[in-house]
């Protein structure tokens, strides 16, 4: 290449080099890193209500993130250092625009919903974590892609005596930094306070201020066109995110979308596109799998007895009576309490209310309970892993009085087709000492299963030994049996 060329482009790319004071740098890296973060939570809490929240739909997020990361670091190195100004200014508007409608609520379902439309029945293909890896491919992978290629394109403004690996670890850092405030912010300020709309909102107005501070020295005529695109952006983003979301929902917060409708001469309560309970305005009784627990759970005198609600869902097991028992509920959502009361049960719950994770609750609280109930979902099927195993029935089984029993709301086939009805059936029996199961349908697809079982002891098989014909135990203890129910 002749001199004078080299010489040129040098001189070109001290020149941007110089409008880029190294502050500057260093503060859209940390912005462009908190975004960063900010769309794999959103990610993660958008594709609840469609996919669920199991560690497979986060593996798969997590590696069409990292990935899709790379690809824009290898990409942005290969950028031209006369183009990276203009580069990262197109990046910048783009990733504002997919962060703002791709991830808002009205297209995700729109895109989920139509997905399942045209995979209905297809081998793989009709897979939700398939559909999850198709989102996160097409909408999700090209957004970080995008911002991904900022701490590449950044390092043309470092200055010539700075070593290339100095000047590669400081905007790694930099932007590393913004990851970690980014995952806190979003998911622990921004989803609490403000909801997940406004929290989609919040993250484009720091790419845009990542725009402003790329263009404040350019000197380019496509200034006033970015800035249109990027103002445009953030008017479709405020629209789709929170205006839609108002109207759709009466809370949306970082576990749930919440909305209330009308059904049926009564309310149902809707979580994450899963209808959580229901509530007759009339008689203020619940689903029929409800009336079910409710008949187990006052079948015996309970005033005075203390009942745990894992699952607080619309809070109906005591909205029709309590009986005297003391009822106390349990969720993970904080604002599910607020929202019942005002909305769906249009009073007061009865009984207490506690904000935390299931199984941390079991786990640091040794109290004894007369009553567990167990109606634990992330969406219509999904139960939370870490709440669906051996051990956690088994702490359940645990924190049960010597006579109490758990009650356990399992969606799954009645008839037991299928190889996770079948371990799910076999986990709750093996965990206590014996289980009776009542059904609201024999169909062949997924119910509510109520499971009613008593605390495993010691010094109880956990599996009762068969009859057999060369002895007479089975009429022996069936006449037994009789006596003692007639007698009650």
């Amino acid at each position: 290449m002749p001199k004078h060329l080299i010489a040129s482009g040098f001189a070109y790319q001290q020149d941007h080099a110089s409008m880029f004071s190294t502050k500057r740098a260093y503060l859209i890296l940390l912005l462009e890193g908190l975004a960063s973060s900010g769309v794999q939570m959103v990610t993660i809490r958008q594709t609840v209500a469609f996919v669920g929240g199991s560690v497979l739909c986060t593996s798969i997020i997590i590696s069409c993130f990292l990935g899709a990361l790379a690809l824009g670091y290898f990409f942005g190195g290969k950028t031209a250092p006369e183009k990276f100004s203009r580069a990262l200014l197109f990046n910048l508007v783009g990733a504002i625009a997919l962060f703002g409608i791709g991830l808002s609520y009205p297209f995700v379902s729109m895109f989920f919903l139509s997905i399942a439309d045209i995979s209905y029945g297809l081998p793989i293909l009709g897979n939700p974590l398939v559909h999850l890896l198709a989102f996160c491919l097409l909408v999700m992978s090209p957004l970080v892609f995008l911002l991904g290629q900022t701490v590449p394109l950044l390092l043309n403004t470092a200055d010539q005596e700075t070593r290339k690996s100095e000047a590669a670890g400081s905007a790694t850092a930099i932007s590393t930094v913004g990851n970690v405030v980014g995952c806190l912010l979003t998911s622990l300020v921004l989803m609490y306070f403000l909801g997940v709309g406004y929290s989609i909102l919040v993250n484009c107005m720091i790419l845009s201020f990542c725009v402003l501070l790329v263009l404040r020295p350019e000197k380019t005529v496509l200034k006033p066109m970015l800035l249109s695109i990027t103002s445009l952006s953030l008017a479709v983003a405020f629209v789709a995110n929170v205006r839609m979301p108002n109207q759709l929902f009466a809370a949306t917060t970082p576990y749930s979308d919440i909305r209330v409708e009308a059904k049926d001469g009564g309310k149902r309560l809707v979580i994450n596109r899963s209808s959580a309970s229901f509530i007759d305005a009339e008689t203020r009784q619940g689903w029929p799998y409800i009336e079910m627990m409710k008949s187990a759970i006052f079948a015996d005198d309970v005033a005075g007895k203390d009942i745990l609600v894992l699952g607080a869902g619309g809070f109906t097991l005591s909205a029709e009576d309590t009986k005297g028992a003391n009822f106390t509920y349990l969720d993970i959502d904080p604002m599910l309490k607020s929202v019942a009361e005002g909305d769906f049960l249009g009073e007061p719950i009865k009984g207490d209310f506690i904000a935390q994770d299931a199984r941390a609750f079991l786990l640091t609280n040794e109290k004894r309970w007369d009553v567990i109930v167990v109606d634990l979902y992330t969406n219509a099927a999904a139960i939370p892993m870490h709440t669906a195993t051996f051990e956690f029935f088994s702490l359940v089984s645990e924190r049960l009085t010597g006579n109490g029993k758990a009650v356990l709301n399992i969606a799954a086939n009645p008839r037991l087709t299928d190889r996770y009805s079948q371990t799910m059936d076999n986990t709750v029996r093996q965990a206590f000492s014996r289980c009776v199961t009542d059904i609201t349908s024999y169909d062949d697809s997924l119910q509510n299963l109520v499971y009613l079982c008593g605390k495993r002891s010691s010094g109880v098989d956990r599996v009762a030994r068969a009859y057999f014909d060369d002895t007479t135990r089975v009429t022996v203890d069936g006449y037994l049996s009789a006596l003692h129910g007639s007698a009650r």
